[in-house]
């Protein structure tokens, strides 16, 4: 038996609505076991917990969860380093994805100095109100 991801990668998976719906949808339309599982369930609430219990010891949740990732999140461009992607101050649960996937270990999220000025090319910080509204997902 494989063992999972760890908490913190199941929760940045889990604010992910596109990833575990597509999840999901690819599951119930399979022509594995798992398709009647997946097919009965529509929930976040609902499909994580499967998800999770499911991953370490069912190939094809497995790879579906990771082939899902691979495409929607890293646009199937896991064959280049990380470095190349262009993500700057990813979240560890994304990179944990990214470790797993590929098997680049990845130093911890970069951070700017304190007190130094952000250049002109980087973008702004979100506020607690833009993400409220929906930015940043």
């Amino acid at each position: 038996m494989t063992k999972g991801p760890p908490a913190y990668a199941w929760d940045w998976f889990t604010r992910q609505r596109l990833l575990w719906r597509e999840v999901r949808s690819r599951l119930a339309a399979s022509s594995t076991p798992a398709a009647s599982r997946y097919g009965q369930v529509e929930t976040r609430s609902e499909v994580v917990p499967m998800l999770r219990a499911e991953y370490p010891r069912d190939e094809t949740v497995r790879a579906t969860v990771d082939a899902v990732v691979a495409n929607l999140v890293f646009l199937g461009r896991t064959d280049r380093p990380f470095a190349e992607l262009g993500v700057r101050n990813a979240p560890r649960g994304m990179r944990w994805w990214w470790t797993a996937l590929t098997g680049e270990e990845l130093d911890g999220p970069s951070r700017s100095a304190a007190g130094v000025a952000a250049s002109a090319d980087e973008p702004d910080q979100l506020t607690l109100d833009e993400i409220l509204r929906g930015y940043g997902d």
